[in-house]
């Protein structure tokens, strides 16, 4: 049986209240309720393996990504992944990282739409956070381009210039990785960013919502976002858990994901 792995997405795990980010409280809740439903967390790793043909996904497979690089990840996020013992890979915008020592670790911070990318460097990760994550052996990390630039546009040399820089940053710092993937800043592209990006990369994440299965469009490759726009707790959990269902098994997902995302493209 061809099993869908369930790409889980996000951004933000902080107190704040926007669509973007998810209550440390409540992204514990979620996990524990997956684990509870038998669900399993893979590692980018074998992730990999699946999307080359060099393994099988078992029944009930999430990977957990987390898009740009955000220092909420490591407060709030990391401590939780470790308790659980749950991996995760993160997408790294490469020009916003920087070896600064940090001095504030309780600012407050800000919703996701009032982040300067330019300014404030101290809401995305440092070197040494990202070293502690991938060190743990919980954390990987990939390519998000290097200034989070639209892979919507028709600017051939200025996509070159992103996919290039982005993954020679990634090489610098994981000089042990041998295959690279990519994930399209707000899941979005074009003709021209799907046809450069994959002379750069061997696989690429979009936000089409679904799962994904060996024989997909692997530069296309689905996630289900699990972001909190929810009323309730309880309402937020009962959708994590419904898209996980809907999902996870065979042909009902992909039914469900492409009459959901007719006309994407």
């Amino acid at each position: 049986m061809n099993y869908p792995v369930c790409v889980l997405t996000m951004h933000h795990c902080n107190n704040n209240e926007n669509d973007f980010a998810i209550r440390p409280e409540l992204f514990k809740k979620a996990l524990l309720m997956a684990l509870y439903e038998g669900y399993k967390f893979i590692n980018y790793s074998q992730f990999k393996d699946i999307v080359a043909g060099r393994a099988k996904a078992h029944k009930k497979s999430i990977l957990l990504t987390f898009d740009d690089g955000y220092f909420d990840n490591y407060k709030f996020a990391f401590p939780i992944l470790k308790e659980l013992n749950i991996p995760a890979v993160c997408f790294l915008i490469t020009d916003k990282i920087k070896d600064f020592k940090r001095q504030d670790y309780d600012f407050s911070f800000k919703k996701h739409k009032e982040i300067d990318y330019d300014k404030d460097a101290e809401y995305f990760l440092n070197l040494d956070e990202i070293k502690q994550m991938q060190e743990s052996g919980l954390f990987e990390f990939d390519s998000h381009t290097a200034s989070h630039f639209s892979c919507r546009s028709d600017e051939e040399t200025k996509l070159r210039e992103e996919f290039s820089s982005s993954l020679a940053k990634i090489k610098e710092l994981f000089p042990e990785k041998k295959e690279f993937g990519f994930c399209f800043p707000k899941g979005h592209f074009n003709e021209l960013s799907q046809r450069i990006v994959k002379e750069y990369y061997g696989f690429a994440f979009s936000v089409i919502d679904g799962g994904f299965c060996v024989g997909d469009d692997k530069f296309k490759i689905r996630r289900i976002d699990i972001s909190n726009n929810a009323k309730s707790e309880s309402d937020y959990i009962f959708r994590i858990k419904k898209k996980l269902f809907i999902y996870s098994t065979p042909i009902m997902g992909n039914l469900y994901s492409n009459f959901r995302n007719r006309g994407y493209k």
